[in-house]
């Protein structure tokens, strides 16, 4: 017999670790740390239990002999001790607990990401026994854990916490217990979420649309982009190969569409589909030859000029206060024309995705800097940037942090309904407004426009249209007011304000236009009974027609902004009412209409879309204040090209009067440039009469 020598000391375990795992827990003290090592009481131990010899002895130094007993207990006879070893568990005896964790450490990487579940195939097929404790309905607590490790959490703890917070009523919720709670939930979306994946595959592979789960699958791929801070994307590319997904969606979906009679429909389907594309960066692809450019071009532009088409709001803009009905009333039916349904966490609801002409107008604005040339544009009729170079104002692409999305989701929760959503907490948009804005609006031929609304369709696809460069400086001004008093008692038309432009008129906005201001931590008290917060804008425009005084507000429901263009000075061509939607990235994007219009009827309408400097997207190379800008291009204002109005070393909007009269640089030229612009001016008091309703 061989002296028995102590075993050296041990580095500290790790309880985590394989071999502990499958260790006795007797003999799992001295698992060491160090990965491929064994511990010298276990080396080369099989799995099975070992041959218990009651006779095995080691004779130590001092003559005395060690056996084996049973449970580890030792006993002494005649001077000798004896231990008898307490035999391994099977693999297939150990509890369903243990064999989660063992299946957990070979999915999870060392990094802590989640793979492909099919890493635990060899171990669910080894036996009966294990298939039984790792299947999905035995044993919902691990695939609970391997969601969380596959999958970006964060977005879900802090939307979930902010419904509680915001004590809103969204289906599957209650103040009384925690979302999600049931680990089943979590392991059926987590089993969904592989199957989504095999269905892209699918589609890839056969290069067609599955349509049988099209709704479900593009809301689930919505909240995977909208929840993503580095693990979905993971998932997204490299399991679900989204990048070669959405080019069959864009071909199976809305380019098969847009070749049909009529007006393309605009549908659930669409709209998550530009969405996706747009948040993911993949809008600029199908864009490989000019024949591609071409289709996307035929794709968007009724989507783009066809205002009277389709509808860009939450609720209808005449709205001033929401929601139209008190809590519980039962009498309109929900709104059902632009939902889709999906399933989440086991259960299955109905939702209206953000509309899909937003994401046509903010495509077609990215579309029309990369193919200024086949787009159709109108150059002699345009104006732009004067310090305009390198990257274009809608050009800036990156991927976002979940956190960005935040405010979109929470609009696309609480305002689905007019009548009975609860809507956002009025300051939710508080601090997105105020600052330098640049921006451009879109302005179909009038004439072409004309026609669209007898019913030509083919207008929209002939007419020429003129870009339009607009800057803003905008101030916010929170007051608190009476909940019958939301939205201004003035005309839609002047943003519920007044019908005066005057300097005294911006600095009532300023004082709250006979409300109490709130500033500091008075935004963040709780408003007396009968009070409600408000957000006023004001604020002055500059573009190549000159200055402009601003005014607006923002409605509380769902954030709908709306601002009033005054006339411009020295060159009055009418009167404008913006309204839109602050959308993820700091994008404002929306509609300009004319006032000359009733509200009843369709007016002269396009699109607009706007960046505020030091937002994600605003690109680093433009001026940060209005001050610091140059200014705009004109059209036949002046030799210099100069808009009237403050710029370097002049005055700041916000302090004194804006100049009534201010000279313009030079004579007009005598060769006046047709534009789109100045075709709507003087024909807009007809259009009254002859639109069609």
């Amino acid at each position: 017999m061989s002296t028995f020598t102590p075993p050296p000391s041990n580095p500290p375990t790790r309880k985590h670790s394989l071999h502990y795992i499958l260790s006795p827990t007797e003999l799992a003290r001295d698992a060491p740390d160090v990965p491929n090592v064994s511990s010298p009481t276990s080396s080369h131990r099989p799995l099975s239990a070992p041959t218990t010899h009651n006779n095995s002895h080691t004779t130590h130094a001092n003559g005395t002999a060690t056996t084996l007993k049973d449970k580890g207990k030792a006993t002494t006879t005649n001077g000798t001790v004896k231990f008898k070893c307490t035999p391994r568990p099977t693999l297939d005896g150990l509890p369903k607990e243990i064999l989660a964790a063992i299946a957990v450490y070979l999915v999870v990487d060392e990094h802590g990401d989640g793979r492909h579940p099919s890493r635990m195939t060899p171990l669910l097929y080894s036996c009966k026994s294990i298939y039984n404790k790792l299947q999905f309905d035995n044993n919902p607590v691990l695939y609970n854990r391997l969601f969380r490790a596959t999958f970006d959490l964060g977005a879900l703890i802090r939307r979930t916490q902010w419904m509680f917070d915001v004590n809103t009523d969204v289906p599957g919720t209650s103040k009384k217990t925690e979302l999600f709670a049931n680990p089943r939930s979590w392991a059926i979306e987590y089993r969904d979420r592989w199957r989504l994946r095999n269905r892209m595959r699918d589609c890839v592979r056969r290069d067609k649309l599955n349509l049988e789960h099209i709704d479900t699958d593009l809301w689930a791929l919505w909240f995977l982009w909208t929840e993503n801070d580095r693990k979905n994307i993971e998932f997204l590319r490299e399991e679900c190969l989204f990048y070669r997904w959405i080019l069959v969606n864009y071909k199976d979906d809305m380019l098969s569409d847009s070749l049909k009679s009529g007006y393309p429909r605009d549908t659930p389907v669409k709209a998550l589909g530009i969405w996706l594309a747009m948040i993911s960066g993949s809008d600029l692809y199908a864009e490989r030859t000019p024949a591609e450019v071409d289709e996307k071009i035929f794709l968007l532009r009724p989507y783009v000029f066809a205002c009277f088409r389709y509808e860009m709001t939450y609720a209808d803009w005449h709205h001033r206060k929401l929601p139209l009905c008190k809590p519980g009333c039962t009498a309109h039916p929900p709104v059902s024309s632009y939902t889709a349904q999906y399933n989440r966490f086991g259960h299955s609801h109905r939702r209206a995705p953000p509309h899909f002409v937003l994401g046509a107008y903010l495509c077609y604005m990215r579309l029309l800097e990369r193919q200024p040339g086949r787009i159709g544009i109108k150059a002699t009729s345009s104006t732009s940037f004067l310090d305009e170079a390198g990257t274009g104002l809608f050009s800036v692409n990156q991927l976002m942090p979940s956190i960005y999305h935040d405010h979109e989701w929470q609009r696309n929760t609480v305002c689905q309904d007019p009548h009975s959503s609860p809507g956002l907490p009025p300051l939710t948009f508080h601090g997105r407004l105020e600052g330098f804005w640049r921006g451009r609006l879109l302005f179909f031929d009038f004439d072409a426009y004309r026609q669209m609304l007898a019913g030509n369709k083919p207008a929209v696809y002939t007419g020429t249209f003129a870009t339009h460069a607009v800057e803003l400086e905008i101030r916010e001004t929170v007051i608190q007011v009476l909940e019958d008093d939301v939205g201004g008692t003035g005309s839609l038309m002047n943003a519920g304000f007044d019908d005066e432009e005057t300097e005294e008129e911006q600095e009532r906005i300023r004082s709250g236009y006979g409300n109490k201001v709130l500033t500091g931590d008075e935004l963040r008290k709780p408003d007396p009974p009968g009070y409600t917060k408000e957000i006023l804008l004001s604020g002055g425009a500059r573009s190549s027609w000159g200055w402009s005084r601003v005014r607006g507000r923002v409605r509380s429901w769902d954030g709908l902004v709306q601002i009033s263009i005054g006339k411009s000075t020295p060159h009055p061509l009418g009167q404008w009412i913006w309204r839109g939607y602050i959308h993820t990235g700091g994008y404002l994007i929306g509609r300009w209409r004319d006032t000359y219009t009733p509200e009843s009827k369709s007016g002269y309408e396009g699109p607009l879309g706007l960046v505020r400097s030091g937002d994600m997207y605003y690109p680093s190379h433009f001026p940060k204040s209005l001050a610091t800008s140059t200014g705009t291009t004109k059209l036949d204002f002046g030799p210099d090209g100069v808009a009237p109005g403050p710029g370097p070393g002049r005055m700041n909007p916000f302090h004194g009067n804006l100049p009534k009269s201010p000279e313009s640089r030079g004579s007009a030229s005598s060769g006046s440039r047709e534009s789109s612009d100045e075709i709507m001016d003087g024909r807009k008091r007809r259009f009254t009469d002859e639109a069609s309703s």
